[in-house]
């Protein structure tokens, strides 16, 4: 049996001489040129023959319109599955001479092929379990099942049907923040949603190969500045919380053209082995998660020579050494903090500190990250403003996505969002700050009150 990555959800499944494809995406660019594959890619679509075509459900990014009326031109006999009436209709006008709707926790038998279509609490949704003689695998798309007894569910028709638990799983990896931009929600990481999607991966076999799939888009042209606040995390870091989640237990990363051979109980990589059914093109610039709100901070007054001396050398001695002696209390082995500091005329200093190390640049691993305006930043230093004028005045942003993840699931973190406070605590700088404006009131003759 092979499984063969063709981007974001798209897979090809080749068993007992069988070919079922998974969510067609022909084309990077999808839905209106608001979403692009990521990597992007282009595939061949005459190179595919289908002889099953899986629509998992009516979402743009699994349900494309475009993708569809061609591989119904190429191929009209083509067998389309689906759980969802809208993409049964829009098969049938498009060309498909036979199209099944078939709903969740249904068992169909082909030559040589059993599939289990699996629930999601959506509706008209599902994930769809592909086994043969050579193995057994569950494509889960983009299926959420709710309680813990819906998988046990699933793992036990699995026993039951094939006499054997799965080979490979093809899971849900990114907690999407969608509109939370849009809507004004809370756009800092998700750590329920993560969560709950890792006590999912938990609870399956320790022999089940996990890859994560369906989710490997962004968003392009116009709203591009999207991809910033919805995608909070790396497939890379995805890989490494599963390897402490289920220690020693297989995980892969498959990309565009590499393939996925079950047999036998083990799942081999094999990277590039079906590159020509695609033309890879460029790729953009990763997404980093950034997930502040526009406008961009600005900083409206220009510092003097000795001014910017003094600030480097707090951001390059002060702060590391500060946070080097605090590293026991952020309760984060060597937490990787990232700070930007915004000067006038959009120039942008970057560090990352690791214990008492500082690097330049932002490591997109980031557990902390703040930003500041530089000369807000120097008044704080220097008593003439607090940080909380900073904080309320929107000089000063903060984020975290500091957790640990164990077998026993995620673990958040209490690392606190402003580690600047680390080498001048909220509470000093409030205090110095009014015991020099207390000075400076004391010393003004008497008169009209006056600003700071």
């Amino acid at each position: 049996m092979k499984w063969t990555c063709l981007g974001h959800a798209c897979w090809l499944v080749e068993a007992a001489g069988l070919r079922l494809l998974c969510d067609p995406l022909l084309e990077s660019s999808h839905y209106g040129g608001v979403f692009e594959v990521d990597p992007p890619r282009r595939l061949l679509a005459e190179a595919l023959r289908p002889d099953f075509v899986l629509v998992s459900h009516a979402h743009p990014d699994h349900f494309d319109l475009d993708s569809l009326a061609r591989l119904a031109r190429l191929d009209p006999e083509s067998v389309l599955v689906t759980p969802d009436p809208l993409v049964a209709w829009s098969a049938r006008e498009l060309g498909f001479r036979v199209v099944r709707e078939l709903p969740a926790g249904q068992r169909v038998s082909l030559d040589g092929v059993e599939l289990i279509t699996t629930p999601s609490v959506a509706p008209n949704e599902w994930g769809v379990v592909i086994a043969s003689e050579e193995g057994v695998g569950w494509n889960a798309v983009d299926s959420v099942l709710g309680a813990r007894s819906a998988l046990e569910q699933v793992l036990s028709q699995v026993e039951q049907v094939c006499a054997r638990p799965l080979d490979l799983a093809l899971v849900r990896w990114q907690p999407l923040l969608e509109v939370a931009s849009a809507l004004a929600e809370a756009q800092g990481f998700p750590y329920a949603d993560y969560r709950a999607l890792l006590a999912e991966h938990a609870a399956l076999p320790a022999t089940t190969t996990l890859v994560p799939s369906a989710a490997g888009t962004r968003h392009a042209g116009g709203a591009a500045w999207l991809n910033r606040f919805v995608y909070p995390l790396t497939r890379a870091r995805f890989l490494r919380d599963l390897a402490a989640l289920r220690p020693g237990s297989p995980a892969l990363g498959a990309d565009p053209g590499d393939v996925l051979e079950v047999a036998a109980g083990a799942v081999e990589l094999a990277p590039g082995a079906a590159r020509r059914l695609l033309e890879l093109e460029p790729a953009p610039a990763p997404a980093r998660f950034d997930p502040f709100a526009p406008p961009a901070l600005q900083d409206p007054r220009p510092l003097a020579p000795t001014e910017r001396e003094r600030l480097r050398a707090w951001l390059e001695v002060e702060l590391p050494a500060a946070l080097a002696l605090s590293a026991s209390r952020l309760e984060v082995q060597a937490p990787a903090l990232a700070l930007e500091v915004v000067l006038a005329e959009g120039e942008r200093w970057q560090r990352t500190y690791r214990g008492g190390e500082v690097r330049a640049g932002l490591d997109p691993e980031w557990e902390g990250l703040n930003r500041v305006v530089a000369s807000a930043l120097l008044d704080v230093l220097e008593a003439r403003r607090d940080w909380g004028q900073l904080l309320l005045g929107g000089a000063l942003q903060a984020a975290t996505r500091a957790y640990r993840v164990a077998p026993s699931g995620l673990e958040r973190v209490p690392l606190a969002p402003v580690f600047l406070y680390e080498a001048l605590s909220y509470q000093e700088a409030f205090a110095r700050y009014v015991r020099r404006r207390v000075a400076q009131l004391r010393d003004e003759p008497a008169g009209p009150r006056g600003a700071s």
